[in-house]
Parts: structure tokens; sequence; C-alpha cells
């Protein structure tokens, strides 16, 4: 029921103590999720008060509690009831509560209360995440490493909620060495159109490897935020894209919100189920000694996962068996067990379609991971097989050779060997497609003019673009050489407002790469072929666009005549335009009265 509440300055402090007396504040929660794998890990317990009421919203709660002292009995009551609505909800994932590091060096504020109320619950202090947010100022940050120890000894994670809203969250990091790290909204907004974003992000990721801590993007409300976030390497991730906050902790992602997370523009990514390996299973009723038996006779086996129907429940590991089996009193101990017993409770599990380098970017902050053991491999959840570490290591290793061997030297972008094989692939799998052909109008008496350093710069910017704007978003992107750009879209992608986009941004800052002088009349004079002399107007980028008939076009070749003529009709405009295209097969092919197109 909506509470029809009004209560003025003086009367706040009584009002937010007669909630807290009658426990009338609720916590709410807001899922974090891994989106390589689709699992929730842990949930935000986020407090609110009665709907309606002027205290509703926590900034107005804690502004409260802050200015009458009742900032610890808040923050009691608090988690009192996050930690009670986790119990009841039964849930098994992490919980995320929030404390003002100040209440931790209140006199008055009881050590020991969120350990006691946990037990109490019979939650683990293993499940728990205490986030310190950098909103808050700490003037003594003695005091606070001593509370935050006391924290750590008890068995609590320790997250670092909010970096970058602050000027001591590095500081704070250094000394405390969290679990989790959680990047500020403010970083995360807009970043696939911000270079400096990304770069903040880039170096906060490097540094919490080198720290061993995860890192979590938070405030995530649109999907081209999600998809550079995965391109920059970071996959656990909370925003209202992903899941608003509710009453009811979610269990589970729903269909259409698992698709969307593993949903890639371009099918053709390399993904872990080419390296899918079957080897034996077994049931968890299964004694360990007939696992044992299983190794012996067969000396190759690594490990050996144990499936509950299609479920993946665990996988024994060879050297870990061996090792329990060799004490003196192994054969005793473990031989009648059941498997359960002295399987990997937790191992690596990932989905067939999860592209390689994120499961690399999984190995990479689990360390306990070697490049002897395996991962296990499933399909929409079910059970398909295994993979190994080493190879996996291995097919990156030549993935990245080979990109760099045929990578543009300039802008770092796929050169012409892998877009050729790029069309080649989608050519080969029956899908529509779209090739953008990009090429800069008045690009040769520009360099003439500026010189090839200018040159160089300007192309490295279009780069840069096409970077932000579509292969940021999951597609391929690829410089064929000089001013030609090629990007590639599947057919039910947002291809046409992508090509816009770029459009528009081009034509917004090409000012930039000119003196004030040629900008303000509109272009350079230059010298002509025949050596005369030719106003030549701002540059411009000409893009043609082509859905080509995999029963007409054969390869690579054919596409790339038609992708060709497209970028021809495009310059005829003289002016930036997107020019698409009707034809799906080359000119040759096509009798004389054939439509061309239009140019947008």
């Amino acid at each position: 029921m909506t509470l029809a509440v009004s209560v003025n300055d003086s009367s706040e402090a009584e009002s937010l103590r007669g909630l807290l007396r009658q426990r009338q504040l609720h916590p709410i929660f807001q899922p974090i999720i891994d989106t390589l794998s689709g699992q929730i890990i842990g949930h935000e317990a986020l407090i609110r008060g009665p709907v309606g009421h002027p205290l509703e919203y926590p900034n107005d709660i804690f502004r409260v509690a802050q200015q009458h002292q009742l900032l610890s009995e808040l923050e009691i009551n608090c988690r009192e009831a996050a930690f009670n609505r986790f119990h009841q909800s039964c849930m098994s994932d992490y919980l995320f509560l929030n404390i003002n590091p100040n209440v931790l060096r209140e006199h008055g504020h009881p050590q020991g209360c969120t350990l006691a109320m946990a037990k109490q619950l019979g939650i683990s202090a293993k499940r728990v995440v205490i986030e310190l947010s950098e909103k808050y100022p700490v003037d003594d940050p003695s005091i606070l490493k001593v509370a935050i120890q006391r924290y750590r000894d008890a068995g609590f994670l320790i997250a670092i909620d909010d970096l970058g809203a602050g000027y001591s969250g590095l500081q704070l990091w250094s000394e405390l060495r969290p679990d989790y790290v959680k990047i500020d909204r403010y970083f995360i907004a807009n970043i696939h159109r911000d270079a400096v974003k990304r770069e903040f992000v880039q170096s906060i990721l490097g540094l919490a490897r080198a720290m061993h801590a995860k890192v979590i993007a938070e405030g995530i409300e649109c999907i081209e935020e999600l998809r550079q976030l995965q391109q920059l390497g970071i996959h656990i991730c909370q925003g209202y894209l992903l899941g608003r906050p509710q009453a009811e902790p979610l269990q589970g992602l729903p269909a259409e919100k698992l698709s969307q997370l593993r949903s890639r523009a371009n099918s053709q990514t390399e993904t872990i189920g080419l390296l899918q390996e079957v080897v034996p299973t077994v049931s968890p009723p299964t004694a360990a000694l007939a696992v044992l038996d299983m190794f012996v006779q067969e000396p190759e086996l690594l490990s050996l996962p144990v499936v509950d129907g299609q479920r993946a429940v665990g996988l024994v590991r060879r050297e870990r068996l061996m090792e329990l089996f060799s004490g003196s009193y192994g054969r005793a101990l473990y031989a009648n067990k059941s498997v359960t017993r002295v399987m990997d409770h937790n191992p690596l599990i990932v989905e067939f379609d999860t592209p390689l380098d994120h499961v690399s970017q999984l190995i990479t902050e689990d360390h306990q991971i070697d490049v002897s053991r395996q991962l296990m491999i499933t399909k929409d959840g079910c059970y398909q097989g295994v993979a190994s570490v080493r190879n996996l290591l291995r097919k990156i290793t030549d993935l990245r050779i080979q990109n760099a061997r045929y990578a543009n030297p300039l802008t770092l972008l796929p050169g012409n060997v892998p877009i050729y094989r790029e069309i080649d692939k989608w050519l080969g799998s029956g899908e529509a497609f779209r090739v953008a052909y990009f090429d800069l109008n008045n690009f040769k008496p520009y360099n003439d003019v500026y010189g090839y350093g200018n040159g160089d710069k300007l192309l490295q910017w279009v780069g840069d673009i096409l970077r932000e704007e579509i292969l940021a978003e999951g597609h391929f992107v690829g410089h064929i050489g000089g001013d030609d750009f090629v990007a590639i879209f599947a057919e039910n992608s947002k291809w046409r407002q992508h090509c816009d986009n770029v459009i528009s941004r081009f034509e917004n800052q090409i000012q930039q790469f000119y003196t004030q002088k040629d900008a303000l009349r509109g272009g350079i004079v230059a010298t002509t072929r025949t050596k005369g002399t030719a106003f030549y107007a701002l540059l411009g980028i000409a893009i043609g666009v082509v859905k080509p008939d995999a029963t007409h076009c054969l390869s690579h070749h054919d596409v790339a005549v038609l992708a060709s003529e497209a970028k021809k009709q495009a310059k005829q405009a003289g002016k930036s335009v997107c020019f698409i295209s009707r034809r799906r097969r080359p000119a040759a092919q096509l009798p004389d009265h054939a439509d061309h197109g239009a140019a947008v």
C-alpha cells in the first residue's frame, strides 16, 4: 500500500527511527551476471523504505542517518534485513552488502555483528562480499584497514565499490587488496563512444589482474556498452540492461536474456566448441576405486567428467586422485566412497559457443588452473565434452600470430587475408550478410597538401571510428590498405544505423585535420595530375553496401568486385554518403537494365 506521509526537516530523524523500530526498511536485489556463462554470480542488496514515503530511497535514508547519528543503527538494520531475505530466498550465489566505511570507525558500532547474523542463519561468510564505496571519504585509512582485516579474517570477501567516484580509490585498492573492484557508472556510460573511458577501464583491468582481483562493471544500460566491455575483457557485469533491482532475487536469467548475452553479430567467431574432445564419463554414484582403475587402464586420460543425466556436476582429475590413493590410508578412506567425494566440485564450465578469447580470460583470472588441466563444455546447460587448456592456449597463440602477420601495420586492423577468409566463411555459412566498403573522397590531394604524416593520422582516426562504431558492436572490420576499409554485418543487425553513425562522426569531426583557413573555405587547392591546380572539397567518406547472393558469389573475389562497384557508385556523389546497392552479384553476371540501388 502506498503511504502518503509528509515530514519536515525537524521530524526526519523521528521518521527514520520509526522505520527502524518497526522494521519497515526492506531490501531489493540486483543481479550480477557473468556474461560469458550467463550465470548469476551474486546479488547486490539495496535498501528501500515504504513506497511513497519521503524516506523511500537510500540517498534520503542515509542522509538523515548521517545528520542525526543514526548511521550505525541503520547499517545494522539494513544488513539484518538483507541476510533474512537472502536466507528466505534460498539463494546459492554471493550476497554483496554495501557498507559505509565511516560506520566502521564509530566507537559504538558493535564488532562481529555481521558474522553473528550470518552464522545465525547458516550463511557462510565466504558467500558474503562486503562492499566499501569510494563515494564516502575516509579520514583515517589506518582504522579502516584494521576493520577490513577483521572482516577478512572472519572469512568475508571484500569489494571496492564505485571505483573512480572519489580520489582515494587507487590508494584504498593497493592497501586493502580487495577480491572485487566495481567500476563506477560514470566510466561505463557511453564507453563505446569514449576512448578516454576505455583507456581508464583497460588500465583498471590490468591492475586488477596483477592484484588477483575481479572487475565488475556496474550501471550498464545499453547493449553497446556491454559489447564494448566484452571487447575489453570485462565479463562480470551489473546494470538495468541485465536486471533491475527487485524484491525477489533472480534464480536464473530468462531465455531471451541469455540469448542476448550469447548473441554475436558475427556468428563466425572461433569458439571453444572447436576444441571439444569426447572422453568417458562417470555418474555420481561411481566408486572412487572404479575411477582409479579407469585412469590406470587409460594413461592418456587427464580427467573424467562426472555427469548426472546430462548435467555436468564435477570433474575428477588424475593427479588429484592419484595423490589421494598414494597416501598410507588412501585406499581405505576413499576406495568405496562415491566419486563426488574426490571430484572437483567447481570446474570451469563454459558453453560450446563461447569465443576462445573469452575462455582465455576466464582461465587467466582463475589462478588454480594450469596448462595440463581440462575444462567442461556444455550446450544449453547439457554436458557435451571437455577441452584441454593446453590446446586452447595453443589455438589462441596460433590465431594471434596469424592476425599479427596479416594485420595492417598502420591501424592494426585485419588485412586482406583475414578479410577474404571472413567473407568466405559467411558465404559458406548460408546466412545472409552485408559487406560495407569505405573509401575517402579527395584523400590523394589531402596527402599532397598536408603530407603523409598527417594522412596517416587521419587514417588511424578513421580506423578508430570504425572500431568504436562497428567493431565494438561485435562486427568484423578490416583495413584493405590506403584509405579503403571494409566491414561485415549479419543481415539482421543494425548495419544501416552503424554506417550512418560513421558518416555523422566523420562529418562532425573532419575539420580538425585542416587549418582554420581551409576549414572555413570548405576545402583545399592542390595540384592535379596534369600539373594544374584545382579546388578540392573537404574529405568525405563514401560507403558502398552490398548483400551478396551466395548462389552467384562463389568466393571472396566475386564479393570484392560487387563491393567495389557499390563503392564507386557512392563516390560519384562527391560527398559523404551511404550507397545501398540492389545488386547481389557482380555486374558481369547481370543484364544491362538491372537496377543499381540508391544513395542515402
